[in-house]
């Protein structure tokens, strides 16, 4: 079974507590994009993962998403799952989670699981943040530790620029130096108000990532990245998640092209995306 896991970017970031057992509790708008990771799952006498595009660790989102539906549905059978990787890693663009919510997606249907959202958002937390988003995969208002999934009345669909250098950010590390600085506050009302507009212009301007101040401090050529970007014409840049990909937004897309044109030749991924 050949199925897609899109990547994600985040429109709006804001860190509002932590919960008892200290895990952040998030408020974010949250679209997916058009960079997807593509997956073959068919059935094989033992458990397997191959991706020749780079070295996936033994135990990875995708195995463990394996283990628990095995063990929840107590499935006999074994997978293969042969991946295509196009999400870069280390990116805030959640690669690890959309495969592992593919994965989900294809077992479940493989098995003739039916079972309703709610029960796989609640199995999908327990693999990652963000793989209850990407299960859903659509326009919406995520908070909680990211099981609370509000979807948005939004088909809007545009495009911006994608950059991801080669330095990648940890995001265990972003969230603890969140902690040691004067926090960027966000209004996501506001970021969720101008989606449902379509206001680009209005949306460029309220958007805002409490994790981008940070990651900036960690990896001076975010920085750099931005200035670049906005020395091009560029509108808006904003950091997906905690980094360290970089989007760019302009309602001009000729200065997105030109952009792309000039910082290909620096950067290992840049790539037009259409958003939504």
């Amino acid at each position: 079974m050949k199925i897609y896991a899109p990547a994600k970017v985040n429109l709006a970031l804001d860190i509002v507590g932590q919960d008892e057992r200290g895990y952040h509790l998030l408020d974010m708008i949250m679209v997916p994009i058009s960079v997807y990771d593509e997956l073959e799952i068919s059935y094989s006498d033992a458990d397997s993962i191959l991706c020749k595009e780079m070295k996936i660790p033994e135990v990875n989102t995708m195995s463990r998403m394996v283990k628990l539906l095995k063990e929840t549905f107590s499935i006999e059978k074994s997978f293969k799952i042969e991946v295509v990787k196009h999400i870069p890693m280390e990116a805030g663009l959640a690669g690890g989670s959309a495969d592992a919510a593919a994965v989900m997606k294809a077992i479940l249907e493989m098995e003739h699981i039916s079972i309703p959202i709610e029960r796989q958002i609640e199995l999908a937390k327990q693999i990652g943040a963000d793989v209850p988003f990407c299960l859903v995969n659509r326009w919406s208002r995520v908070q909680g530790i990211g099981e609370i999934i509000r979807p948005l009345d939004c088909e809007w669909k545009f495009k911006a620029l994608l950059v991801k250098p080669a330095v990648g950010i940890s995001t265990p590390v972003a969230f603890k130096k969140w902690h040691e600085m004067e926090p960027l506050k966000v209004n996501v009302d506001v970021v969720e108000d101008c989606i449902l507009k379509k206001d680009p212009i209005s949306l460029f301007q309220s958007m805002e990532n409490t994790l981008e101040p940070v990651a900036r401090t960690m990896e001076p050529i975010l920085e750099e990245i931005k200035e670049m970007m906005t020395e091009n014409g560029i509108e808006r840049v904003l950091m997906s998640g905690s980094g360290s990909s970089m989007i760019g937004f302009s309602i001009d897309e000729d200065i997105l092209i030109e952009t792309k044109n000039i910082m290909e030749k620096k950067y290992p991924f840049v790539e037009i995306i259409t958003i939504g």
